[in-house]
């Protein structure tokens, strides 16, 4: 039975895929957003299955802008060109906003796109 928010792939991990669209001007997310289960300390792991397209290495890649970000996620690792991953605490029941950001191999252009991770822990 299919559906469009996969389960945890183990123990509270839960897979992400990105797809550039759009002629290469945006990105798609796939479950947008993310929706946590009740549990604690939940990664998210991003894949970016688009041929031709990067994570980017200066910090830029993933980008969460909200006052708390720094208590709530801890770390994000750069595990490979087309993987990212982010611990989330999910400590609380807030939906975050973010900012990913990939780059085209062959003209350098960077594309970035805000979509959301929502907590559900209490």
């Amino acid at each position: 039975m299919p559906s469009s928010q996969p389960t945890p792939i183990q123990n509270n991990v839960f897979a992400v895929t990105v797809t550039v669209n759009g002629a290469g001007t945006r990105l798609a997310f796939n479950p947008d957003p993310v929706q946590l289960t009740k549990a604690a300390n939940a990664l998210i792991v991003y894949s970016l299955v688009s041929p031709g397209y990067y994570f980017p290495t200066d910090g830029t890649a993933l980008v969460i802008d909200s006052p708390d970000a720094d208590k709530e996620f801890p770390i994000a690792w750069y595990v490979n060109a087309a993987m990212l991953a982010l611990a989330d605490y999910n400590n609380n029941a807030q939906t975050y906003k973010y900012t990913m950001t990939v780059v085209n191999a062959q003209s350098g252009q960077r594309i970035s796109t805000d979509p959301g991770i929502n907590n559900d822990n209490e």
